[in-house]
């Protein structure tokens, strides 16, 4: 059964997946494919979550499943940690009880997983649905957040890392809203900047190849 914020995130995001279907158009081969909007804690395991402390030296652990609808990364005096079936409307758990953390970054590319901002528009990117901006809820509040990593598909909505930034170092607990979303098995998550773009050399050596008329395949 769908959840009230899974229903939520559907009816007013309006999902660009229906925009597809209206055109006929379908995913493109080698393309993120965003499997679902209603992603919660143990459907993000293998996304990178990077501490840096403000008296220098940094920290990284693996997002894994810690129960039922939960996940959470666990390093030295810190955790990041989410509950729910969906992280529209439901808030991230991040605690440090040990030296000050300059900052904060959530790398969920290696977990197949997006984050999807508040777009206004329609439509977003495909398979999206409405997102949610970080928004923090409670506790230390960032001097500044982040969102970095663009995806492959996206139209300025969706992207692949989020970092936390303090300025006077972060101790204590920190609520917050987040939204994500996941990529498929066969299309995961790809960052547009992972893209081969040919060496310029390579690109005028084609076109005086197309001049000659000389088709060379490469076995």
């Amino acid at each position: 059964m769908m959840s009230f914020y899974s229903l939520q995130k559907l009816l007013f995001g309006l999902t660009a997946t229906g925009a597809i279907a209206l055109t006929g158009s379908g995913p493109v081969l080698g393309q993120t494919v965003l499997s679902s909007f209603s992603t919660g804690g143990a459907d993000m395991n293998g996304m990178e979550i990077t501490v840096n402390w403000l008296g220098g030296g940094s920290e990284t652990q693996i997002w894994g499943t810690t129960g039922y609808n939960a996940g959470g990364a666990f390093g030295r005096d810190w955790s990041l940690s989410f509950v729910g079936s969906t992280t529209f409307g439901i808030p991230w758990n991040f605690t440090n009880t040990g030296a000050s953390i300059a900052s904060l970054t959530i790398h969920g590319v290696p977990g197949n997983t997006v984050f999807d901002t508040h777009w206004p528009t329609f439509p977003g990117t495909p398979g999206s649905a409405n997102g949610w901006t970080f928004q923090p809820i409670s506790g230390q509040d960032p001097t500044v957040f982040e969102y970095g990593t663009p995806i492959d598909i996206s139209v300025g909505d969706v992207f692949g890392s989020l970092s936390l930034f303090w300025d006077q170092g972060f101790t204590g607990t920190l609520r917050f809203y987040a939204d994500t979303d996941n990529g498929t098995i066969e299309n995961p998550v790809t960052p547009l900047v992972s893209k081969s773009v040919p060496e310029p050399s390579l690109l005028l050596g084609l076109v005086a190849l197309g001049v000659m008329g000389t088709v060379i395949r490469k076995h």
